[in-house]
This record gives C-alpha cells, structure tokens and sequence, in this order.
C-alpha cells in the first residue's frame, strides 16, 4: 500500500481540522488504495489520528538534531517491526501533502523552513514528491533562510501558493522552481458543510456570527489598536446587528486557542451564545446557514463566503484581503481597528446581503476549477502501488 504523510494538520483548530478533512474526502474519492501517516503533534492526539486509521509518523528530530536520514539506512525488517505496532518513519512514506496553511514565514520563526528543508532535500534523494497544498507563504525573515528555502523549494513536486503577495515572496527566493509553482485559492472551498447541524445551534438566516481570533490581541501581529479595541469593536458589530433585528451568536473556530476570547466577547454581548461544534463540516454547515459572519479567523471567512455568505473580516495578514479579492470584495477586509468604518462596513453587507451573496457565490464556480485543476496535478504526481514496491525494494 503506497503511504502518504498528511503534514501540517491537526484536530483541535477548526480550519487546520477542516484542510484534512478535504485532503481525506478527496483521496477516498480518487486513491482509496493509499495508506495516510499523520505525525504525533499536542493537538492531534493518538485516538484522533488511529479513529482515521492513519499510521503513526515517527519523526526522529530534536530541534537542530535531525535524524530522519537514519531510518533510509537500517534493514527493512526494522521498518517491519514498526508497522507491526502502526508506527512508521519518513522513509515508509511515499509521498507527502504538506497542508500547513501557513507555517512558512517571518511570522512563525525560522525552525518551520529549517526542517521543511531537510525533508524537502531528503525527498528529492529518495525520489519521494513533496507537494504543498494551497497554503499562504513568507515574508521571509533574513537572507539566510531565504537562501535555505529557496535551495531546497527545487526538491518540490509541486508548490501552491494561496494568494498573490505569497507567489511574489516565493518568486523572490532565489532558486530554480518556478516551474513548479501553481497558484491555486484554498482547496477547503470546494468542501460541502451539513446545514443540518445549524438547527442545533439555532442558527439561521437571521443570524450574525462573530468568529473572534486571539492573535488579533497581539500588537505584534495585528498592529497597533487593535489590543484594546478589538473586543470593543466586535461588541459594537454584535450591538448594531441586533438593533437592526439580528440574532448574534460567538463562534468558536480554534478550539482552546480562542476558548478565553470568545468567553471575554460573550461578556460583553447580551443573549449571545457561543458555538463550540468540533466537527468541521457540521461548523461549516452552521456558517453556511447564518445570514452574515464577522470573522478574524481565515478559515472562518473561507466558509462563508464558499457558501455565499457576505462576510466582513479583520487582518493581521496578507492572506484575508487575498481571499478576499478572489471573491470580488475587497472592501469588507478591516486592516485597522476602526469602529466607524466597521459600522458602516456591516450596514453595507445588512442592507444588501442578497446582491452582495449572489456576487459572492458568482465567483465560486472559477475558484473551484482552479482547485479541480490542482487536485488533477496532485494525483498525477501520487506513486501508484507498483512505484511504491519499486521503491521500498531498492531500499531494502
């Protein structure tokens, strides 16, 4: 059985959790006969990963101490060992998805591209293809990094840049890998919710969902403002809405991570409840059924609008206005704390949700023939069987 490493995702971030789910439905729809390796991280634990019969990725790294070479080199019965216990190393692995989402970038420190690298030359000597799936990169801190990056982006199959501000910093890198650049929007737009699950959470048309993320109290990363305001203006946002007749309701996308926002939000908006639906499709189900989404989470914007729901955003990155511009409306993206023109913001969408819904939906049907075309890329790049057993022979 040939084996793919899911990389980059886990289960308790709603958007992170939302990205396998994807990844899984579409190779049960096109290569049931490959085999998936989901590594041990916090926040993807054992029975969330053996409940999907995933096989257990076995990393042997340690910060600057990287030992994954190791596993190519020692007899094949020791990799028949592991399998006995549903262990596997990096060279039980035929190919890799990297479904990181954005973990490549100044933002995230310089370990992230230290070890991508080493994986990325690893696979190019082995003949293993390493593809990134539709995911945001850069900017790139230090010319260092960007040397490393770019050296070893050229032992990529395949590398999907989400937005355009990502394929520029990548086009940047110094590097022959232009040729494997694919610009493709978020592939999780094409995943179909279960609108059924809204009913439980009494959600429906008349309904504003707040989708708070906590990094936007962080003045390193969203800017200046927004550390005192942003609560403030969500409640401003909640306040407006349910003049206007609206139910409100807080939308936990993260998980533990925005537990404590969401609780902090709740305390400032009155009867609103709080949504806490772990299962990715049934939350995007309940987005898909909501009348308007005010979100500061990525992938919270991305089920809205995949399913016609006008949308309004706050940023602390490139990749909300990127999506947003892919849908045709830009000017719903707060880049600064700014209640007056959130007010106004929110006003716009309430007084013409159905023109701004049917221009939204009217730009699905393009973004998902861009992630079709991906996918057709993907799978021509997956070893079947045959190449699989090829491979693990020469390395035995």
């Amino acid at each position: 059985m040939p084996l793919v490493e899911i990389k980059g995702v886990q289960f308790e971030n709603r958007g992170a959790r939302l990205m396998l789910q994807a990844v899984l439905d579409r190779l049960a729809g096109t290569r049931p006969d490959l085999g998936i390796a989901i590594a041990p991280h916090p926040l993807s634990p054992y029975p969330e990963r053996a409940r999907l019969g995933a096989w257990q990725k076995l990393s042997l790294r340690k910060r600057a101490l990287d030992l994954n070479e190791l596993s190519y080199r020692w007899p094949g019965a020791v990799s028949g060992f592991g399998r006995r216990f549903g262990v596997v190393t990096e060279r039980d692995v035929d190919a890799v998805l990297d479904a990181s989402g954005f973990a490549y970038g100044e933002a995230w420190g310089d370990w992230p591209i230290r070890y991508v690298t080493g994986e990325l030359q690893r696979s190019g000597r082995h003949g293993k293809p390493y593809v990134f799936l539709p995911q945001a990169f850069g900017p790139f801190r230090g010319a260092a990094t960007a040397r490393l990056l770019g050296r070893a982006l050229g032992h990529a199959a395949l590398i999907c840049p989400r937005d355009g501000e990502s394929l520029a910093q990548l086009r940047a890198l110094p590097g022959g890998f232009a040729e494997r650049l694919l610009p493709c929007p978020d592939f999780t737009i094409a995943l179909r919710g279960e609108p059924r699950a809204a009913d439980a959470w009494e959600v429906d048309e008349r309904t504003l969902l707040l989708v708070p993320n906590s990094r936007m109290l962080e003045v390193a990363r969203a800017g200046p403002g927004w550390r005192d305001g942003y609560l403030p203006l969500l409640a401003q946002l909640a306040t407006r809405a349910q003049v206007g007749g609206l139910g409100v309701r807080i939308l936990n996308h993260a998980g533990r991570e925005d537990a404590e926002v969401c609780a902090r939000l709740a305390a400032l908006v009155d009867n609103a409840r709080i949504i806490d639906e772990p299962d990715p499709v049934r939350l995007k189900g309940v987005i898909g059924r909501s009348g308007l989404v005010v979100s500061s989470r990525y992938h919270g914007c991305v089920n809205a609008l995949s399913q016609g729901v006008p949308c309004l955003a706050t940023s602390w990155s490139h990749k909300y206005p990127a999506l947003f511009s892919d849908y045709g409306v830009p000017g719903f993206v707060l880049v600064e704390c700014d209640p007056a023109t959130a007010l106004e913001r929110l006003d716009h969408l309430v007084a013409d949700r159905t023109a701004w819904s049917e221009r939204i939906t009217g730009r699905q049907v393009e973004l998902e023939a861009q992630v079709e075309f991906m996918w057709q890329r993907v799978f021509a790049l997956l070893p079947s069987r045959a190449a699989s057993a090829v491979r693990e022979g020469m390395s035995r």
